[in-house]
């Protein structure tokens, strides 16, 4: 038995701790002397030290996570991996008692559905930044290690190749990019028919911005009319399209807070995307080119002395916030006239994809159909 400090201004109170043995009364007091020294808190009984769970570990996790300012889809990403694969594992498991066969329980199981090496590395990532949390918070003793011995397999990888490399196996070909675009031009264009795909008129644009551009969905959603930039021939990337679980949408920075610039060919530039800030830009369709730099220079310059007003300094014209119904999106969604979510992108990408595959076997079909015919044998020929 020994007295701790309560609280801040209170007097100390005792503070009773059992032990099976000299040796664990000792490591019991020898904490309670590091905790006085340091001014942290006590020893936790057992009852305390067994409501620990690593369900609660879970909640402290997504609350750190969300302290440290993580991104909306990083917050998503991390509570979809707690709860298909952690919590129903070990989700009732004391954290004092987290051991190693626990940790390979749960990538066992998340091995049936994770099928994908870099998916494996993060679900392992989570399990070290909660054993980390484990550590800091003191539910778990910093000589052991849940995650001691746990490895998972690596894939080969190019001599030199960084995180961004992408094998030219999967990379898209030229002609499977326009041949997708075109695809969508036919299903999204003025001559589609179906309603839920003339809801995204530019999406073969879209497409064709993404294959040869290289930029992610949400990147791609959060272009508008004063990112492009016909003189230089690229797009400014500097802000991603967030659409968080049960909430609205908005602009948010680019991944990893880096803009960057991306080329692409003079024919999008010029024949599809021009068009299109012409019309977000309240010019006519035979508006000069020159007037096109100037009416975007002129909406640039406006945003850039509205954001040289506020008291934040890392505000700029790229940046400076604007409400998202009156943005000057490119590739909106005519229903809602908002950048269109993932989901709904991705249903009607596969969409494309199936028609166009469908597309492509009738054309080749129709090819062998022109095809000619062998002719008929005679009566009195043999045929072998």
């Amino acid at each position: 038995m020994f007295r701790a400090p309560a609280r801040e201004g209170e007097p100390w109170k005792r503070v009773l701790r059992r032990a099976n043995s000299e040796a664990e009364a000792r490591k019991i007091f020898t904490q309670a002397q590091a905790a006085l020294d340091s001014e942290r808190g006590m020893p936790a009984g057992a009852d305390v030290r067994a409501a620990r769970t690593i369900r609660m570990l879970g909640e402290e996790y997504l609350r750190d996570s969300n302290e440290r300012g993580k991104q909306p889809r990083t917050m998503e990403q991390r509570e979809s991996r707690l709860n298909a694969h952690i919590l129903p594992t070990i989700g009732d498991v004391p954290v004092a008692k987290w051991r190693v066969e626990h940790s390979r329980r749960v990538m066992e199981k998340g091995a049936k559905t994770i099928f994908s090496n870099r998916g494996r590395e993060d679900l392992r990532g989570q399990l070290a930044a909660m054993r980390k949390l484990a550590w800091r918070l003191s539910w778990l003793d910093r000589s052991i290690d849940p995650l001691d011995g746990l490895e998972i397999g690596r894939t080969n990888v190019l001599h030199g190749a960084t995180a961004q490399y992408v094998d030219p196996r999967l990379r898209p070909e030229t002609r499977q990019v326009r041949a997708l675009a075109a695809a969508a031009d036919k299903l999204c264009g003025p001559e589609g028919t179906d309603p839920l795909m003339t809801r995204l008129p530019l999406f073969g644009a879209k497409i064709r911005v993404g294959g040869f551009g290289g930029l992610r969905l949400g990147e791609q959603n959060a272009l508008r009319a004063i990112d492009v930039f016909f003189d230089r021939g690229y797009v400014h990337v500097n802000g991603s399209w967030i659409t968080p679980r049960r909430e609205p949408g908005f602009r948010g920075p680019v991944k990893n807070h880096t803009l960057h610039e991306v080329p692409l060919p003079r024919s999008l530039m010029h024949d599809e995307l021009r068009p299109r800030v012409k019309e977000l830009l309240g010019l006519p369709a035979k508006a000069s080119l020159q007037q096109v730099f100037n009416a975007q220079e002129a909406e640039r310059q406006r945003r850039a002395e509205l954001a040289a007003r506020e008291s934040d300094k890392n505000v700029a014209w790229w940046n400076y916030p604007v409400p998202p119904e009156d943005e000057v999106w490119i590739f909106v969604d005519t229903v809602t006239g908002l950048p269109v979510k993932p989901e709904l992108h991705n249903e009607r990408w596969h969409r494309v994809r199936v028609w166009g595959r469908g597309e492509r076997s009738h054309q080749r079909v129709a090819a062998l159909d022109r095809l000619p015919q062998p002719a008929s044998p005679r009566r009195d020929q043999v045929v072998p």
